[in-house]
């Protein structure tokens, strides 16, 4: 992701960051409920915070790939993709 940001101009930079402040946040609830997955104690919301993680993530996947598709098409004069950092 940090190699995506850097590529990449500043709506997917910011994007970028954003999904891994989202990712940091979730990640971080669900290892502090994971002692009480060991102990077989009550977790009820543990999926819900795994499967937002799971899923922004591959929002993110699909982000990427679209820009580079759609960076590909545009071509400038110079010979580098807009968008591309110089």
């Amino acid at each position: 992701m940090g190699f995506g940001a850097a590529a990449f101009a500043k709506r997917f930079r910011f994007y970028s960051f954003a999904t891994i402040a989202i990712l940091a946040g979730c990640g971080t609830v669900t290892g502090l409920a994971a002692p009480r997955i060991q102990a077989n104690l009550p977790t009820p919301w543990i999926g819900v915070w795994e499967r937002i993680n799971i899923g922004v993530f591959l929002v993110w996947v699909a982000m990427l790939a679209t820009t580079l598709l759609r960076g590909r098409d545009r071509v400038t004069a110079n010979g580098h993709q807009d968008g591309l950092a110089a």
